[in-house]
């Protein structure tokens, strides 16, 4: 019966050991200690038992645990390399002094560090600004296109032209037959600081310009010029007109720092705060809505101004990334961004309204000169003039800006594709490798 008995607490401590194996150890060592000679049988058995279950029990730890370590190694290297891709992306969109670099140098990675180690490693982190803007010719205007050329649109299919040149062609271009039209002429020709704008409905206002004070009015539905009152002053190079909404017209005299603000309702004139300098060839005026202007300085200087139609008061903005001259131009659809042409160049810009910084884009298929225009028919595009006295018409495309971000932390490389536009910014794609 003792037999029986010490034959059953031995089967009963295998057991026991086999169901709690990270115990084993400690129990086989006090086992050895407190059984004394009569029950080192027992303990031998439980050794032996426990031996061939330990064994690969142990062996099969080991390489789970070499596999979970490496596998929490590739994770701490992905959380690294991803975090480095969000800390870009983070840049972008909040270190304005950052995201400039980035824009003024597009086409080239620029390096940015991460702030601290993260899991072990500090991924090496590159952002890349995508060159932007597609041009392609389109049927060229009838005549040549110079001093006082301008487009103007009015929705739909059309976009109208003065041809300037000291002309009194006008007419315009069908964006689905991709052909040219001739209206009626205007009542003078057509010169330097000549401008043309839709004011919303049925019509089209222009300024002759040439040291003329000749104000116009076209209606698009009778295809006739109505002579309206004279501008305050003659206007020269660098006159321009803009329509912000409501009431009133906007224009700059050109060639000197008057201002003016045209009332439609009463067709009359009143002059407003004088601009901070005087303008010149390649000046120009836009509307970004609500209450804001912007307009070049042009005459071969940086300036780039911002008028409060509210509080009618200039201020200066971040200058243009060169000098604006003959053929400088602007144009604005709708969002935070403005689209110039340089004049007298190749050079094509992006000005973004909330970072108050310049883009240098794509470049024109050749140099802009005296007459160039820039209009806006889509968020995404629209048309140009090259003027300098030729006949080049071009369709431009833009997309909201873009960047390659690039991340590497260990053996994991993650890169992403972002796209900043108004109100949405868009992972385009995030690729890990």
């Amino acid at each position: 019966m003792k037999r029986l008995r010490n034959q059953t607490g031995q089967r009963d401590r295998v057991l026991q050991s086999i169901r709690n194996l990270p115990d084993l150890l400690f129990k086989l060592r006090q086992g050895l200690k407190q059984e004394s000679g009569r029950s080192l049988p027992a303990a031998l058995i439980t050794l032996a038992v426990g031996s061939m279950l330990l064994t690969p029990f142990l062996s099969f730890v080991s390489t789970r645990s070499l596999g979970t370590r490496a596998a929490a190694e590739t994770f701490n290297e992905q959380y690294a390399s991803d975090a480095g891709v969000e800390f870009g992306i983070w840049s972008l969109l909040n270190n304005s002094t950052f995201r400039t670099q980035v824009d003024v140098n597009a086409g080239i990675p620029q390096p940015l560090a991460f702030p601290g180690p993260i899991n072990g490693y500090t991924p090496t982190i590159s952002v890349t600004g995508l060159p932007i803007g597609s041009w392609y010719l389109r049927q060229f205007a009838p005549v040549t296109i110079n001093s006082g050329g301008s487009l103007a649109y009015t929705g739909g299919d059309r976009v109208y032209a003065l041809r300037g040149n000291n002309s009194t062609n006008f007419g315009y271009y069908s964006i689905s037959a991709d052909q040219w039209y001739s209206l009626a002429s205007t009542p003078s020709g057509v010169q330097r600081g000549g401008d043309l704008v839709h004011a919303g409905g049925n019509f089209l206002y222009a300024l002759r310009g040439r040291n003329s004070d000749n104000f116009w009015r076209y209606n698009i539905t009778t295809n006739n010029w109505t002579t309206l009152e004279d501008t305050p002053n003659r206007v020269s190079q660098g006159g321009s007109l803009v329509y912000p909404g409501g009431s009133f017209i906007y224009a700059l005299r050109g060639n000197s720092n008057k201002f003016w603000r045209y009332n439609i309702s009463s067709d009359s004139w009143s002059s407003r705060a004088n601009t901070p300098g005087s303008v010149g060839y390649g000046a120009g005026l836009i509307a970004t809505g609500g209450n804001t202007l912007y307009t070049f300085r042009g005459a071969n200087n940086t300036n780039f101004w911002r008028y409060n139609i509210s509080t009618d008061t200039w201020s200066t903005r971040q200058n243009a990334p060169a000098r604006v001259t003959n053929g400088g131009a602007l144009a604005y659809f709708s969002g935070n961004y403005i689209y110039a042409l340089q004049g007298n160049s190749t050079d094509f810009w992006r000005y973004t309204v909330t970072m108050d910084s310049w883009t240098v884009l794509s470049d024109t298929p050749s140099a802009v000169g005296r007459g160039g225009a820039l209009e806006f028919t889509h968020l995404q595009g629209g048309f140009a003039f090259r003027g300098g006295n030729n006949m080049d018409f071009w369709e431009f495309e833009v997309t909201p800006p873009r960047y390659d971000i690039s991340s590497q932390a260990g053996s994991v490389d993650t890169d992403a594709r972002l796209e900043i536009d108004v109100s949405t910014n868009a992972i385009l794609f995030w690729d890990i490798d």
